[in-house]
């Protein structure tokens, strides 16, 4: 295998690690699997992390990355708050909320992380950190485009959006019924869109 630079390295573990997770659980996601998978020897992975920590922090930030790349959305010129929120809601679904194993994955770690006293709290506070700042960007460009004004602070919006999505999406990892949770989704934007001024 040629040689790599570190950051190419540690992006390539990085992936090892987020592909056992996904398919195997993160209790199966052990430094030696992340090797194999990635084709490198323990001392590889030791090279370009210091510890397990380390690449779950890593891991983290990858997930939090992409997930804020992926929330590129435009709202429709002309779009009633109502139908601007639904849209929304509907854009978030199939970039995220319908996917199982990635949602699977968030909830595991922030349950694994919330148990453990380094980096545990700390790391699962900045994944709904992440998930907040996606939401207050969505109600920024609301504004921006005079949609409404919020009738509510922005903060708690964000809160309030992120208890749905993510209770939407861990009642649908149970159930499998997307139409429900489609439902669900219209219905809270039809609630939230009541509070704009």
């Amino acid at each position: 295998m040629p040689r790599l630079d570190i950051d190419t390295r540690r992006t390539q573990l990085i992936d090892a690690a987020i592909r056992i997770a996904l398919r195997d659980g993160l209790d199966n996601t052990t430094v030696r699997r992340i090797a194999t998978e990635a084709g490198v020897s323990l001392g590889t992975v030791h090279y370009c992390f210091d510890n397990k920590r380390a690449l779950l922090e890593a891991v983290v930030e990858t997930l939090l990355q992409r997930e804020v790349d992926a929330a590129e959305f435009d709202l429709p010129d002309g779009a009633t708050p109502v139908d601007a929120i639904k849209q929304a809601f509907r854009y978030y679904w199939t970039l995220s909320g319908a996917q199982t194993e990635r949602q699977r994955l968030v909830y595991e770690l922030v349950a694994y992380l919330v148990r453990q006293e380094a980096p545990g709290p700390e790391l699962a506070q900045r994944i709904f950190a992440n998930k907040y700042e996606v939401v207050r960007g969505f109600l920024e460009l609301f504004q921006k485009k005079g949609e409404a004004e919020l009738g509510l602070p922005a903060d708690l919006i964000a809160r309030m959006t992120v208890a749905m999505t993510d209770g939407v999406a861990l009642a649908w990892l149970a159930d499998g019924d997307d139409e429900k949770a489609l439902e669900v989704l219209d219905s809270f934007a039809e609630i939230l869109a009541m509070t704009q001024t």
